[in-house]
This record gives C-alpha cells, sequence and structure tokens, in this order.
C-alpha cells in the first residue's frame, strides 16, 4: 500500500478512505478533518464522547463540507460520523488511520487496523511530513504554552504571516494550505512555532523527525498513569532532539538535570548522539553562549559577544518558572533571527497566556487566580510559591483535587501546609491521595470536598477574606468532573465573572438606595 511518507503530497488524501479516531472539542482531530475533507478524503469521523458532546466539532466540520461542496470543481466526500462507539471496519478498511494523541498504545482499534496493514498516524506527523518550511518546536513538562505563545509574539513581530499552533488550541492544519502555496511560488518561508506534547513527540519517532528549532523546557514527573515511569516519560521528551541533524538548533534548559544529560549517550532507539548545536539558557550565568541571567540582566551570548536584552524588572510576569520561560523564548526567538530589540518590546508586552497564574478579576478585595494548567503537582507548588506573601497566616485558598496521573504529593502538601490556608478539593481518583497527604504533613487548615466549580466557588468566598487569593491549580487532571483543563477554567472564569456581576448589581443598589435617602 502507498504510503504518505512515499508522496509527501496533499493530492495523496484524494478519494482515499481516511478514519479519524477522536475528533475532540479543542481543534485538535477537528482540525486534521477539516483539512482531510477539503483534500477530498473519504472521511470516517468516530470518538467515544456521544453526539451531543460534540456538537461544536460536528457541526464545524459539517460546514466546512456545505462550504466546500458549494464550490464548483471541487470534490468533497459528506463525512460520516461514527459517535458514542468505535466500529472495527471503519479501522481494518481505511487507507489511513489518524489517531487522537491521547489514545494510548495497545488500543485494540488501533492493533487491528495495523494488523490489517493499515498506516496509523497521528496528525502532528503528517502535518511534520507535509510542511514544506522549517519548524520550531517546543516542548518539555511544563512552560511549553508560555514559551510558545512568548516566541510566537516575538516572531509575528518580525514576519506578521507565523504560524502558532500545536498543542494550544490550534491546528496547524488550518495554516498547511497557506505554507505549501508560499512555499511553491519560491516565496520567503513562513516561520512555525509549534508546541508538541509527549504524545506527539511519540508520533513522529517512526519517521526520525525532530524540529529545525528545538526548545526543551524541563522534565518533571508527569503522565506516569500513560508511561508508567518517568525514565520512559523523559525518554519521549528525549525525541524532540533526538533525530536533529548538525543544521539543527536545541535550546535546552541547562538547569534542569534531566534535560541536560540528553544526548550525552545515545539516540532513544540507538545510533548516535544527538546532533543539535546546543544554545542553553539558565536563570544563572552561564560560561558558553546562551541565554541567561546576570546582575539583574538578561543576557544573550553569541559567539563569545554579550549583549544585554533587558532588565529583569521589565519582565512582566510573576514566579522565576516564568524566567526560565521568558529565556526560552528568547534564545530560540535570536537563533532564527529575531532582532534583540523586537525580542526586548515582546517580552514587555506580554502578561501571560489564559489559565496559568491568570489574574481573572479581584472581587471584594479578593483576588482570583486561574491556573487549571497546572496538572501536576510541581506546576501547583510553583504557583504557590509565585502567590505567596510574607503575611502570616497564609492568605491562599487554594482549588485542587481531580483525576490521578500516578503522580506523588509529599512537597505539595508541604508546600500547601506552609503557604496556603484552607483547600477546597474537587472529587475525583486523585483527591484521595491529596488529602492523606495533607493528613500525613499534618495541614491544620481546612479541607472541603466539592462535586461542581460552582460549588467550589461558593465555598471559595464563604473562607476568603479581603486582601486574599483563590488560586485554582489543581495538581491533577481535569477528567471526570471537567472536560479537560481548559473546560475548567473556563467554568472558573464563568464563576468569577458572576461574582463580579453580582457585586456591580450591589453597588447598584447601595448607590440608588443613597439618592432615594436624600
Amino acid at each position: 500500500m502507498e504510503t504518505i511518507t512515499e508522496k509527501f503530497t496533499s493530492d495523496w488524501f484524494r478519494g482515499k478512505k481516511v478514519t479519524v479516531m477522536g475528533l475532540g472539542v479543542n481543534e485538535g482531530g477537528l482540525g486534521v478533518a477539516k483539512w482531510l475533507l477539503r483534500h477530498g478524503a473519504r472521511l470516517t469521523v468516530t470518538d467515544l464522547k456521544p453526539k451531543s458532546a460534540l456538537a461544536g466539532s460536528v457541526g464545524a466540520l459539517l460546514s466546512v463540507y456545505l462550504k466546500e461542496s458549494g464550490r464548483s470543481g471541487t470534490v468533497v466526500h459528506r463525512p460520516k460520523f461514527v459517535l458514542g462507539r468505535h466500529e472495527e471496519r471503519d479501522f481494518v478498511r481505511a487507507d489511513l488511520v489518524v489517531r487522537n494523541p491521547a489514545v494510548p498504545d495497545g488500543n485494540p482499534f488501533l492493533t487491528a487496523a495495523e494488523r490489517a496493514g493499515v498506516n496509523v498516524e497521528m496528525d502532528m506527523a503528517i502535518f511534520f511530513l507535509l510542511c514544506p518550511v522549517p519548524i520550531v518546536g517546543i516542548s518539555g513538562t511544563k512552560g511549553k504554552s508560555t514559551v510558545t505563545t512568548l516566541l510566537g509574539e516575538m516572531v509575528r513581530h518580525y514576519d506578521s504571516r507565523t504560524v502558532v499552533a500545536g498543542n494550544i488550541r490550534r491546528s496547524p492544519f488550518d495554516d498547511l494550505d497557506r505554507l505549501i502555496r508560499v512555499s511553491k511560488c519560491g516565496g520567503r518561508p513562513i516561520p512555525v512555532v509549534l508546541e508538541l506534547s509527549s504524545w506527539h513527540l511519540d508520533g513522529l519517532e517512526k519517521h526520525r523527525l525532530s524540529p529545525h528549532v528545538a526548545v526543551l523546557t524541563n522534565i518533571l514527573e508527569d503522565h506516569l498513569n500513560r508511561y508508567g515511569s518517568l525514565a520512559a516519560y523523559a525518554r519521549s521528551k528525549s525525541l524532540l532532539l533526538a533525530f536533529q541533524d548538525e543544521s539543527d538548533i536545541s535550546v535546552v534548559n541547562a538547569d534542569d538535570p534531566r534535560v541536560t544529560k540528553l544526548g550525552s549517550g545515545r539516540r532513544p532507539n540507538g545510533g548516535f548522539a544527538f546532533g543539535g548545536r546546543r544554545f542553553p539558557f539558565s536563570v544563572r550565568p552561564l560560561r558558553s553562549d546562551g541565554c541567561f541571567l546576570r546582575r539583574g540582566q538578561v543576557i544573550l551570548r553569541e559567539r563569545g559577544i554579550e549583549r544585554s536584552v533587558l532588565p529583569v524588572s521589565d519582565v512582566p510576569l510573576s514566579g522565576s518558572h516564568n524566567l526560565s520561560n521568558v529565556l526560552a523564548a528568547c534564545a530560540a526567538a535570536r537563533k532564527i533571527g529575531v532582532p534583540i530589540r523586537t525580542i526586548a518590546a515582546a517580552i514587555r508586552n506580554f502578561h501571560g497566556v489564559p489559565g496559568r497564574l491568570e489574574l481573572v478579576d479581584t472581587v471584594g478585595g479578593v483576588r482570583y487566580v486561574n491556573d487549571t494548567t497546572a496538572t501536576m503537582a510541581e506546576a501547583s507548588i510553583r504557583a504557590m510559591e509565585a502567590l505567596a506573601t510574607s503575611v502570616k497566616p497564609p492568605q491562599t485558598i487554594l482549588l485542587a483535587g481531580g483525576a490521578d496521573k500516578n503522580l506523588r504529593y509529599g512537597p505539595w502538601s508541604r508546600t500547601v501546609k506552609r503557604l496556603v490556608r484552607s483547600v477546597v478539593l474537587f472529587r475525583g481518583t486523585a483527591t484521595p491521595k491529596l488529602q492523606r497527604s495533607l493528613r500525613t504533613v499534618g495541614f491544620r487548615g481546612e479541607v472541603i470536598l466539592v462535586d461542581s466549580m460552582a460549588e467550589a466557588v461558593r465555598n471559595a468566598v464563604s473562607l476568603a477574606r479581603s486582601g486574599d487569593t483563590v488560586l485554582l491549580s489543581p495538581a491533577c487532571a481535569s477528567f471526570g468532573l471537567f472536560v479537560n483543563e481548559f473546560d475548567r477554567g473556563d467554568q472558573f472564569v464563568e464563576e468569577v465573572g458572576r461574582l463580579v456581576r453580582q457585586e456591580r448589581r450591589s453597588v447598584h443598589r447601595f448607590k440608588c438606595d443613597q439618592k432615594i435617602e436624600r
């Protein structure tokens, strides 16, 4: 069977039977499905979620079908939907199966497809195979979304055509046709900046693909429910760098020992040591070329020549972890030719990414901070530390808990004991572990269990006083009570918005009462 790896062209898909496994709600499966439909594939979309849960994505795909079918000279096929279940025939009779990255290896339907000789790919692997320009890829346990977004801003200031996509709720397939068209016309290549999850990297391995510029923020304990061990997870992250050659660049965190030792041995599947040219970043001074902090300045050293980018005091993001993110973005931007003055201007105007230490609003003197993407203990610890004050007792009300990823919570509970006054826990498979860990360290604050975001915020309001912070930083996955971490954050923002509206109505009524008394 002829495969896309043999053709490297979008024309291969025309008339082919393609099954997309996992439509989703965040542009992952939907993005590639729309592109496949536009390019004439006979598309089957299958998802375990029912149609009611996927109504938005189903409607968006049908809208593309109606639009494309109305164009003269274009052959498009109405997509077939198999929702609430999977059917083996959709996998074994396909020419290609596109699997959602969240689907684990060993899934029986994927196994059946492979036994039938059907090629199984992830959407990101298809994009890499078809993308005609070099790719900047960012991965890491934490910080990758912030680095991707900030780097995207830096590069966009330099080239407004820049594509920023990937694991940030935007599909790169939305721009693939434009990238191909510009490349065929011989125009200046459009920069492509992608956030890549470890699962995306797994999908690239069989094609021995790594991005031209690879940025690895860190490797921390996470996703052990998927990988089984930290070593296996670290190996997955190493794939970001594993297949680079001497013309490629690896921007790596010199402060993370797991990152710095990558490439000191052999590639994950054998072969030579990693081939990319290293350009490290560090919150401490470096003796080599790289991007680092020294005496309150962000410094870039290239070919032994040092230049100051901006003072640390000009960085608007809070937390030492965000300084590391800024350095990573700064280093990557410089290696792809962005001028230092452009880099500095983008940093000064960057105030973070939604769901990452995002100040939603202040109500009744209480700050509400959305850190929903803290799906692991280490990330939640960093959030608590970033918001900590010298005031005793602690002024933070923490919203945490959720689905288990086989993580440990000893350091997290000790940080809670030190920096948090009360905890509101969402019920989930990990929550009993959090409760036990808090008891083990002797946390004496109030711990409340809830079944919804509305209940969580309601309890937080009753616990908080003026000057306090209500921090949503769950340290767990979202599944169970929420669709995903974005849904969890959106619900938090919605509940805070309800508090804001209630406060405004109260103020309005007070002013009206004053007028009546006069």
